[in-house]
């Protein structure tokens, strides 16, 4: 079983929304990736290392596909995938290097003296291998079983909601597979199960299941005010009189006494004054004696009360104000003429009151207006309204106030009030019986409907139940011939050999055998002349690892022909002639791996590999008419303003050509042909490429002054300010080996093609049949 493709990485660091690409083609047994630091070798390793793991991945979505089997990246945990073994600077500096001893755990080789047990693991591998392929037959098809049960209980869900569906909600509007499996155990966990409906009976409830109920109404609510005690007071207001010395020019006209009163406050207390504001004569007091007499304090104080009460009375005549009933067209047909008679009795009993009310206003006022008379309340009836049949109304209610009885409770318009209320409660009780029958109707087609799908819900589960069972005992089976692999291991495995093995590669690695790998009970200890190695440098850790990884290949926990071989820059700080014999031990011991890849940014290196792969293709064509080597690279481009990764068939220029260059300068002539704009999503990783390519050219042009672009660029031909605009941008925007972030001057996106343009110019000038060799190349491959 071999990788085919990582078919979605979706927000996972760089790979923020890769979809395999239609024109791409599969992973092969061999694979090589190019590109640059900081294009997504190292997050493409890591993700790998996750099937290494077999860890689930949390972050984004991640689907890798072997052959027909998708793999989501959050079941890692318990799909079964390949073993996978991964080589990257994770594996440097941590998996190496993670304790402070520097102890690396031990590659196993079996003793010599444990060839029967030896011959003995290898059939249990074999039965293990069958049970595994058993275990991973089993899962498919259990796959397959559990996927249409699955379907089987959306379809029938589905059947279930379209038919029950109501508009405004309701129960199974959203009734889904997960209702339809609850509703099934339920019926399964009952000791019968229930009839299937009769013809007449589904009619019935299909009928029953598009009704609808009108909505429940608001009880109305009133609160009449307290007639007796207001019609009581108002009487006895009415009636009273003031003891006084009574001025009879006043008492016989309200108007003038209201005037007099009012002047009499003008001219006391702080507005006192000796002469009337009026005439501006000498006021006599014995006038004034007189006037305060008429006016004393039984005056004021009824004046008072009354004014008190006449608020008491306007304060209830607004009882109706907050009176709403809901309209007659509300209530179910049944009950409207009886809520309308109740309405329009209460209506009118409340009009009845207010009309009362209006009197007692009316009869206050002229209290108010005129304290020194009596007056008859029922004088005042004729305020209440046009002819005589509201007046008598009142005053029959005024009759009834005045009898002593609860007056509330017996008075008509609460009675009406009652009446009204109860007809609502009707409705209510009415539109509460209705939805449940609605529902019963509901329920009752819903689980006829699953009774009818019960059969067919128990054959398919059965057939899942069936599938987890074998797959259960084929992994049990696996797990007792891996215990029994292990323990045999645990008798015969030793770590000595492999010890001895490693110096001696790592000697021809290095050139020098002063470094050494001393194996102890727990793994091995690194010495430096026989002593511990402290302050190793980069190329040394990265040789010290790469072998070690190598030869764990050959270990007894990986077998190399079934599993997937991962190897991320394994030069990385490594001089040219570790280079060479990096690759020289890589392709002897992964040359049998199940499946091999390489990700890698030198060129160098690259180029070894390449060779290798061409002739392993070669030989594919003549023995299978098949390549089984592949190349691709990883590229950055910008995705909504962001840097993501995009993995592509490798260009035609890095498998054809034996340099850089060629690559190199087909990218930066490619992008300075597009329309101005166009592209833009390449153009951040350019100008790194441009000053590969510049560098390139001026180290054959200009050989001496190394690694000083500024001095070579003097003494080559070309304008000043195309040399001085080209250094600015290249200084600016250009990090080695490392793709640039996006965000760091957006005037990258104006500049950058016609600096591009400045660079190529800068070349044909200097060497002009150079550049059309070169463009002459270019237009052979388009």
């Amino acid at each position: 079983m071999i990788l085919s493709r990582i078919g979605k990485i979706k927000d996972y660091r760089i790979f923020r929304d890769f979809n395999w690409p239609a024109d791409l083609h599969d992973f092969g047994q061999f694979n090589v990736i190019y590109g640059w630091n900081g294009a997504g070798k190292t997050t493409l390793s890591t993700i790998l290392r996750h099937l290494e793991k077999r860890r689930p991945i949390v972050e984004g979505r991640i689907d890798f596909i072997f052959g027909d089997r998708v793999v989501n990246g959050t079941n890692l945990g318990t799909e079964p995938v390949p073993s996978v073994r991964v080589f990257n600077r994770d594996f440097v500096g941590r998996a190496v290097f993670e304790s402070n001893d520097t102890h690396l755990p031990p590659v196993y080789y079996f003793g010599e003296d444990s060839v029967e047990k030896q011959q003995r693991i290898v059939v249990l591998r074999a039965q293990l291998n069958e049970q595994k392929t058993i275990e991973t037959n089993q899962l498919s098809a259990l796959r397959l079983s559990t996927q249409s049960l699955e379907n089987f209980c959306t379809e029938q869900a589905k059947s279930i909601r379209l038919m029950l569906t109501v508009s405004g909600g309701g129960t199974y509007n959203n009734y889904d597979a997960r209702s339809f499996k609850q509703q099934i155990q339920k019926l399964i966990g009952l000791a019968t199960l229930p009839e299937r409906l009769t013809e007449e009976e589904r009619d019935t409830h299909l009928k029953m299941r598009e009704s609808k109920a009108l909505p429940a109404l608001q009880e109305i609510s009133v609160r009449f005010p307290d007639l007796v005690s207001l019609r009581t007071r108002t009487e006895s207001l009415l009636r009273a009189s003031v003891v006084s010395t009574v001025l009879d020019d006043l008492a016989a006209d309200q108007a003038v006494a209201s005037w007099v009163g009012e002047g009499l406050a003008l001219h006391s207390g702080q507005r006192s004054i000796e002469t009337c504001r009026f005439c501006d004569q000498p006021l006599p007091a014995k006038r004034i004696t007189q006037i305060e007499a008429h006016f004393n304090d039984e005056f004021k104080r009824l004046k008072q009360q009354v004014s008190a009460l006449l608020n008491e009375v306007e304060q209830a005549s607004a009882f109706g104000n907050g009176f709403s009933a809901p309209p007659v067209e509300a209530l179910y047909e049944a009950l409207q003429d009886e809520y309308a008679s109740a309405l329009s009795e209460l209506q009118k009993h409340s009009k009845t009151l207010q009309g009362a009310l209006d009197a007692l206003k009316h009869a206050l006022l002229a209290k108010l207006e005129d304290p020194f008379k009596q007056i008859e309340l029922s004088s005042w009836l004729q305020h209440v309204g046009q002819g005589g049949g509201l007046a008598q109304f009142v005053m029959a209610l005024f009759a009834f106030a005045a009898d002593g009885a609860p007056f509330v409770a017996s008075f008509a318009g609460a009675k009406e009030l009652k009446r009204l209320n109860a007809t609502l409660a009707k409705h209510n009780l009415l539109t509460s019986s209705f939805d449940a029958s609605v529902k019963a109707a509901r329920d009752a087609l819903a689980q006829d409907e699953v009774l009818a799908a019960l059969e067919g819900w128990k054959e398919k589960s059965w057939s899942v139940a069936e599938g987890e069972s074998v797959c259960d005992v084929a992994r049990q089976k696996a797990r007792e011939l891996e215990t029994e692999i292990a323990a045999l291991e645990v008798e015969i495995r030793q770590h000595h050999r492999p010890a001895d093995e490693l110096n001696a590669e790592l000697a021809g690695y290095l050139g020098r055998s002063e470094l050494k790998l001393v194996a102890e009970h727990n793994g091995y200890r690194i010495v430096r002349n026989g002593h511990p190695a402290m302050h190793l440098s980069d190329g040394e850790r990265t040789a010290v690892a790469f072998m070690y990884f190598l030869k764990s290949l050959q270990g007894t926990d990986f077998v190399l022909e079934d599993g997937i071989v991962v190897i991320d820059d394994p030069v990385s700080s490594l001089d040219s002639n570790s280079l060479f014999s990096a690759f020289g031990f890589l392709k002897e011991r992964t040359a049998s791996a199940k499946q091999l890849f390489i990700l890698t940014h030198n060129f160098a290196f690259f180029r070894q590999v390449r060779n290798w792969f061409d002739s392993v293709n070669k030989w594919g064509r003549k023995r299978k008419g098949e390549k089984p080597a592949r190349f691709f690279s990883l590229s950055p481009v910008l995705l909504d303003g962001q840097r993501a990764a995009k993995l592509e068939t490798l260009d035609p220029f890095l498998t054809d050509f034996e340099s850089e260059y060629h690559y190199l300068f087909k990218r930066v002539y490619d992008l300075t042909q597009l329309d101005q704009g166009d592209g833009l999503e390449q153009y951040y990783s350019m100008p790194n490429m441009a000053r590969r390519l510049l560098e390139a050219f001026l180290a054959y042009r200009v050989p001496g002054y190394s690694g000083d672009l500024h001095k070579k660029l003097q003494l080559v031909a070309g304008d000043t300010g195309i040399k001085t605009r080209v250094l600015r941008f290249l200084h600016t925007f250009s990090h080695g080996d490392a793709v640039a972030q996006p965000d760091h001057d957006p005037s990258i996106l104006a500049e950058t093609q016609a600096v591009l343009k400045d660079v190529l110019q800068l070349i044909s000038q200097n060497d002009q049949a150079h550049y059309e060799a070169m463009v002459r190349l270019l237009d052979e491959f388009s």
